[in-house]
């Protein structure tokens, strides 16, 4: 036995391992292994850190450039349209009548009000044909000129500077000088000239060098085109500079723009763009600029581009300046007047790379911290471990000496702390033969001694029960005390929490009631292209997402408030299944899945039951069921209970992952997920809570069993009478309104809401139709206008500054006059408390954020008996429904036809066989109705290259 335990150690021992460490100290066996790993994997992380910081920077230049360009492009745009609206201004009141070419006092005093009001234009004239001029200028002093040639004038030209009501300053005399030959000058020869409006070339002001600008004319013609003069209007462009000095690009980016012949428009440097030269002010050319990033940038743009004229598109580009790399991105920016500018983003590398380097050094240091901790963690860790080995080796040789009582510590180390644990079993196991004697005579005489103390304890116990009784009746009113403190604490809970979702339901439903609003305006735009269609109805969809979720957490909310309630209706149920399979069949072809209706021969066509509640319940079921099936089918089967006529049962199965067991008792709790469903990174976790509330609402339950790898089912059952086909509501065909019949009266609508926004919405919807609107910020201005104008109705949103909705409303009702005119809240609001309190104030009616136009136009004919004019039925589907808006024709909707299919119309597409092509999309199955319109469309658009990169696409994709 000796002999084979020592030929195991020496095998054991003659290990290469064993060879390695042998004679060396335990602690730096432990310790060198432990600091390596530590270092190693610091320093790995420390370089890929590195490495996904420089990847970073560059895509976070790249946006930034690109945001700061459509930045200066929008102000550009909204800057510069300035001119042009004043102009048309004037040129419609010279067409109406409203500003007479020949009444010059009326005319300058017209021009100076309009130079006040817009404050970054530098001058507006009018030139007339028969050599008469009035004009109104600003000076960067606050000072306003009006002058005027004219037979008042005996053909001279007079200027003065005006007061705040148009006549001349207190004490300033009459300027001018006889000649003025205001037709030989750019604004008016070249607009009469080029016959249409025109801008000039950039110029600054001969007495006033400082004052940069650029001219935008507009010729006047009468009925038979004859000339009567030239509109003028000098915007200044001393206001783009400081907007560019506004911009946050980075600690040392610049922002700059030129024209075509190098000459700087504005930058973001402190430079002004121009220099004085013998007295004389001239522009400056960008690549003569101080600032050694624009001039370094413009000079680069010309080498690579041979001229600025040939960069005709947006380019993000990258070069050095002594060896400092810049990131730049130029962009074309033109006018369909004619201006055509470059806009140009430069951003040194550097000043986003410091950080970078500051981490790099603090990794650096954390390497060598990590190494300082590594290294003592491994020596206390050694010392920690090798005490219990000298402290059992002591005690080894206590025993052999004779020292039986002498035992061991157990240890942390579990190993260490089994072998202790042993040891000391030996030593006792030896002392036990020893003590056992006096062991049976000790515990004889404690035999009495412990029957007279069990004595004693008895009594103690039963004073004890007596206590602990009189202690837990005091508890438990204190405890009662505790739930009935806590029970009010909830109920203040439950209104705190109640009034955050109704103040979060408003912040969120106003900026969606902006977009949905402004999409449903824009779709109604003739002019719109497809592509435009397709992006309002991605908009509308994404917004309509976002209500949705906005809706299931206040639905949530009022489940657990005990606040929601039925809302039956008759309705048609096999209608309701078969727009429900519609829905739901192409995203389920998209992803190759069966969707199988089963409806038996006995279940109702017309039942009464809550119609939205129920299409909620089959869409959240149908929707997960087709989100978690990957390969197979999914079934809704409906049947009549055969034990209950007023009985229907659902069931929802699909061939998806399934659900694990332990997963099954919190599916239906709110915010909770599957791991499947986290994995999706999709939803909210309240669909089957709601669906399971609705279900109870409507007299039934939901449940669910599944099997993992093999599906999942959830069965529900409702009560559903049978109902008329009498008894339903008629569905009207969707109507889009275009005008007014004639003959009625000049209905005054008034908008209150203290966002421009949505006061915006509201405007473009009615004004086009035919209604006269006036819009007011805030109850005040509300009450002002209604007490002058008398509108017939009035829009009136709830919260507002310096006075609500509320008291506007009160104020109103209160007066005799006021009952005529009648009120209708737009409210942001959801819960039904506050619909109450909105009436209560004397509102009329009560429209939630965010509407319909639809509705907003049935309110106005329901209260005021407004009669409108209707497009066509094949206009108006095509408009209001769009269908093919709603579709987006993407690589995953030509999965459904087969590869050889794929193969022939790529071909074809590639050929530009159009009559191949027709015949390819006529074999697209009728289900697939959508489909089949959109490449239809590609065709008629000749898009045919679009249609070969969808089929690569789908090839490239699907798997094999």
């Amino acid at each position: 036995m000796n002999l084979d335990r020592e030929k195991e150690l020496s095998v054991t021992n003659s290990s290469p391992l064993s060879k390695a460490t042998k004679g060396v100290p335990l602690p730096l066996v432990l310790v060198v292994p432990f600091v390596l790993q530590i270092f190693a994997a610091v320093g790995i992380t420390s370089y890929l850190s590195f490495r996904n910081g420089q990847k970073a920077v560059n895509e976070l230049a790249t946006q930034l450039t690109g945001k700061t360009s459509d930045l200066v492009a929008q102000h550009l745009d909204i800057y510069l349209s300035t001119p042009r609206q004043i102009n048309q201004l004037n040129l419609d009141g010279l067409e109406t009548g409203l500003l007479d070419i020949e009444n010059f006092q009326q005319t300058k005093i017209y021009l100076w009000k309009q130079i006040k009001l817009f404050k970054d234009v530098g001058y507006i004239s009018l030139g007339t044909a028969n050599g008469n001029f009035m004009g109104a200028g600003r000076y960067q002093d606050g000072n306003f000129e009006i002058s005027e040639t004219s037979r008042n004038t005996n053909g001279k030209n007079n200027w003065y500077f005006a007061d705040e009501q148009g006549k001349p300053l207190e004490g300033a005399e009459l300027s001018g000088f006889d000649e003025y030959d205001f037709k030989s000058e750019a604004w008016y020869s070249n607009a009469v000239q080029a016959g249409k409006p025109i801008w000039s070339d950039i110029y600054q002001w001969e007495d006033y060098p400082e004052y940069i600008s650029i001219a935008l004319s507009y010729p006047i013609y009468d009925a038979k085109k004859q000339l009567l003069g030239v509109l003028s209007v000098d915007q200044q462009l001393s206001q783009v500079s400081s907007f560019l000095r506004d911009i946050e690009v980075s600690p040392s980016g610049k922002v700059f723009i030129l024209e075509r012949n190098g000459l700087l428009v504005g930058s973001s440097s402190n430079e002004q763009p121009y220099k004085l030269i013998k007295n004389e002010a001239k522009r400056l050319k960008a690549s003569e600029s101080s600032d050694q990033l624009i001039k370094a940038t413009t000079n680069y743009l010309k080498e690579k581009f041979n001229s600025l004229k040939n960069i005709n598109q947006v380019q993000q580009l990258k070069f050095e300046i002594e060896g400092s790399p810049q990131f730049v991105q130029v962009t074309p920016w033109k006018d369909e007047l004619g201006l055509d500018w470059l806009v140009v983003v430069a951003m040194p590398e550097s000043d986003f790379m410091a950080e970078i380097h500051a981490n790099n050094r603090t990794t650096i240091l954390l390497c060598i911290a990590s190494l300082v901790v590594a290294t003592l963690l491994g020596i206390i860790t050694s010392g920690w471990i090798t005490r219990p080995i000298r402290r059992l080796s002591d005690a080894s040789n206590a025993i052999a000496n004779g020292d039986l009582d002498r035992t061991v510590e157990v240890f942390g180390v579990n190993e260490l702390g089994v072998l202790a644990h042993s040891f000391n079993q030996m030593a006792s196991q030896l002392k036990a033969s020893f003590t056992q004697l006096d062991v049976t005579n000790k515990t004889l005489e404690s035999t009495n001694a412990e029957l007279d103390r069990t004595n004693q304890e008895l009594e103690q116990t039963n004073q004890e029960l007596e206590n602990r009784v009189t202690e837990r009746t005091q508890e438990l009113q204190i405890s009662k005390e505790k739930a009935e403190q806590a029970q009010q604490t909830a109920e203040v809970a439950n209104k705190a929490k109640s009034t955050f979702l109704a103040n979060m339901s408003h912040e969120l439903r106003t900026p969606l009631n902006a977009i949905l609003g402004f999409t449903q305006i824009m779709q109604r735009d003739q002019t719109a292209t497809r592509a435009q269609k397709e992006n309002l109805a991605i908009v509308n969809r994404s917004g309509e997402h976002l209500l949705a979720l906005i809706n299931d957490v206040l639905d949530i909310s009022k489940i657990e408030a005990g606040r929601i309630s039925l809302n039956p209706s008759s309705f048609d149920l096999h209608r309701l299944l078969d727009t429900t399979a519609e829905m739901l069949e192409f995203k389920a072809d998209a992803k190759g899945l069966q969707l199988l209706f089963e409806r038996h021969l006995d279940t109702p066509q017309y039942i009464c039951t809550d119609e939205q509640k129920l299409r909620q319940v089959l869409i959240n079921l149908l929707n997960n069921a087709i989100k978690f099936t990957t390969e197979g089918s999914v079934t809704l089967r409906v049947k009549p209970d055969t034990t209950d006529i007023n009985t229907l049962l659902f069931e929802i199965e699909d061939t998806g992952a399934g659900i694990a067991p332990e997963e099954l008792g919190t599916l239906f709790e709110a915010f909770t997920q599957t791991e499947s469903g986290r994995q999706s990174e999709e939803g909210t976790g309240l669909g089957l809570p709601i669906s399971r509330k609705f279900v109870q609402l409507m007299g039934g339950e939901l449940t669910a069993s599944s099997q993992l790898g093999v599906g999942t089912v959830f069965k529900f059952n409702i009560i559903a009478e049978a109902a008329l086909e009498e008894e339903l509501q008629p569905q009207k065909p969707p109507k889009k309104v275009i005008g007014l019949e004639p003959n009625q009266p000049n209905y005054r609508i008034l908008v209150v809401d203290d966002r421009w926004e949505n006061r915006q919405i509201v405007l473009k919807l009615l004004e086009p139709i035919g209604f006269e609107t006036k819009e007011a910020v805030n109850g005040k201005e509300a009450i002002a206008i209604w007490e002058q104008w008398q509108p017939h109705l009035i829009w009136m949103d709830m919260r507002m500054p310096v006075m609500n909705g509320y008291e506007a409303t009160e104020y109103i009702k209160s007066h005799l006059k006021g009952q005529a005119t009648y009120i209708i809240a737009l409210t942001a609001s959801t819960f039904e408390e506050e619909r109450a309190i909105i009436l209560s104030t004397g509102c009329d009616d009560f429209v939630r954020k965010p509407f319909r136009g639809a509705v907003l136009f049935d309110k106005m004919a329901e209260y005021l008996g407004v009669r409108y004019v209707y497009a066509k039925n094949n206009e108006s589907a095509g408009i209001v429904a769009e269908p093919i808006s709603d579709f987006i024709l993407e690589p995953t909707s030509l999965r459904v036809m087969p590869s050889e299919w794929l193969t022939q119309l790529g071909r074809a597409s590639a050929d530009l066989n159009e009559k191949m092509v027709a015949e390819l999309i006529a074999q697209i199955p009728v289900r697939h109705t959508l489909l089949t319109q959109a490449l239809q469309n590609k065709v008629k658009d000749f898009d045919f290259d679009d249609i070969v990169d969808l089929v690569e696409q789908t090839v490239r994709e699907t798997p094999p």
